[in-house]
């Protein structure tokens, strides 16, 4: 399926009539053998180092998961932010793609450099060369012993292939190529999910068949539970007639239904395990209704992460599955009040949503909210909580509560409070870094009693409400 050298060269036209003249944006790296720009043309410029099928393509809307935290995805983050895409060439006769990129550097001064896609199978590659060519950054290198070493600082040279003259292929259709790009691109997701997460996912869908089965075996407690609640009464109805029974009775009819007795038991000893079982279904009522709840909760939990959990890195996963008690962990005392969750208080009728460090306002704005119309609170300008109010029509009053709220999570009791829409924010390139399109602003110079007594109450969250609508 690797494309030939004469087909990368038609490719290179077509991508560079496509893409020169966007700027490179956000970086992800889907995985490890997946890249990807998106880019000021609202496409997504896609490399896969694939071994069978190297590919480069243009995609549509963005594949939804975080990016991989690597070297490589922090350099090409920071490196090639805003680069615009000059050119796209071929090298001749060689499976090699080249970027023209001009980026602006640390000191704010226009330079060139290179994107080098290696489409060889077998061997893929990416690299990042400067204007003279020497080696940035690659995702895969080589030592000086190797025949044709690719070291950081080197300069970049072309494989050796002696006297080898490649052979033409078939003549080549964008369309085409395109439309089997997209075709692979729909397997990425399910591949990124089992070779990050397989071990997870495994422990993930046990958990939640446990959770299940438990659940179903509490309620057929207490279904049994409520058929003997009332055995009292039978017992009290032997002692108020006993020389009515005797041992050996099988049974009695009590207001028009028919009672089983324990032949082999006295009377006394018949009421007696009326009284138990009576006694014994109250209990299992009241323990099972705690249960019931905790082993919802459970199923809840599990259930939720597993819907969200390509857009967790592992670190993230290990520590929310710490901080819930689905994966325990020897920290989990040290991760909770660290760890994911946010903070919440309620008014009485509404709840209020905030962080206290840039991993909970990551989770809380990105992957915990998910109503686009809920609003959004951040002090202004500097760092700070990320507030979020999930009331669908808010009051000015719940608008001032929360940015009173946002100033207090912040250390602050007076200054600029943000607020709009959760459909205007954006994930920034670092941790708990949000980019706003538009806002509005309030100034406060103090804030009330009632929010301090509020912020003071503020209570970690222990369950995880995934769906929208599901945090009031």
């Amino acid at each position: 399926m690797a494309l030939t050298h004469e087909q990368i060269a038609s490719l290179a036209l077509c991508l560079a009539q496509d893409s020169v003249g966007s700027h490179l944006q956000g970086f992800n790296e889907f995985d490890q053998e997946s890249f990807f720009w998106s880019l000021s043309n609202k496409r997504r410029l896609v490399f896969c180092l694939n071994h069978q099928f190297p590919r480069v393509y243009l995609g549509g809307e963005s594949l939804d998961g975080s990016s991989l935290n690597t070297a490589f995805s922090s350099f090409m983050r920071k490196g090639l932010s805003n680069a615009r895409i000059l050119d796209v060439t071929a090298e001749p006769d060689e499976r090699i793609l080249r970027f023209h990129l001009e980026r602006t550097n640390d000191v704010y001064k226009k330079e060139k450099v290179f994107l080098v896609f290696e489409m060889l199978p077998i061997k893929p590659r990416l690299l990042l060369l400067d204007e003279t060519g020497k080696i940035l950054i690659s995702t895969h290198y080589s030592s000086l012993e190797s025949k044709r070493p690719l070291l950081r600082g080197m300069t970049y040279s072309l494989p050796d292939h002696g006297a080898f003259k490649p052979k033409p292929g078939e003549p080549f259709s964008y369309e085409d190529y395109n439309r089997l790009c997209l075709e692979q691109e729909r397997h990425l997701l399910e591949d990124r999910q089992k070779s990050k997460y397989g071990d997870y996912i495994k422990k993930l869908k046990t958990k939640q068949k446990a959770a299940a089965k438990k659940i179903a075996a509490i309620e057929g407690d207490i279904e049994e539970a409520k058929i003997h609640l009332d055995d009292g009464i039978y017992g009290d109805a032997i002692f108020t007639d006993f020389s009515s029974f005797h041992k050996g009775d099988a049974s009695f009819v009590y207001e028009g239904k028919t009672i089983p007795l324990d032949e082999k038991k006295s009377p006394q000893e018949n009421a007696t395990a009326f009284y138990k079982r009576a006694k014994k279904a109250k209990t299992t009522l009241e323990t099972a209704k705690l249960s019931l709840a905790k082993a919802e909760e459970e199923l809840e939990n599990v259930t939720a992460v597993l819907e969200m959990i390509d857009t967790l890195e592992p670190t993230a996963l290990e520590e929310l599955g710490a901080e819930l008690g689905i994966f325990p962990s020897p920290k989990a005392k040290e991760v909770a009040g660290k760890a994911l969750l946010p903070y919440f208080v309620d008014d009485g009728k509404i709840r209020y949503l905030f962080g206290k460090n840039a991993k909970q306002n990551e989770f809380l704005s990105f992957l915990y909210t998910t109503d686009k119309e809920a609003y959004w609170f951040h002090i202004t300008p500097g760092s700070g909580a990320h507030v979020v109010l999930t009331a669908p029509s808010p009051s000015n009053e719940e608008i001032t509560l929360a940015c009173e709220l946002a100033l207090l999570a912040s250390n602050q009791e007076s200054g600029e409070v943000m607020y709009t829409k959760r459909k205007n924010i954006k994930r920034g390139n670092y941790v708990g870094q949000a980019i706003v399109k538009t806002y509005q602003s309030a100034h406060f110079t103090s804030v009330s009693d009632k929010a301090k007594a509020l912020y003071t109450s503020a209570t970690k969250l222990q369950t995880i409400r995934h769906l929208q609508g599901n945090q009031q």
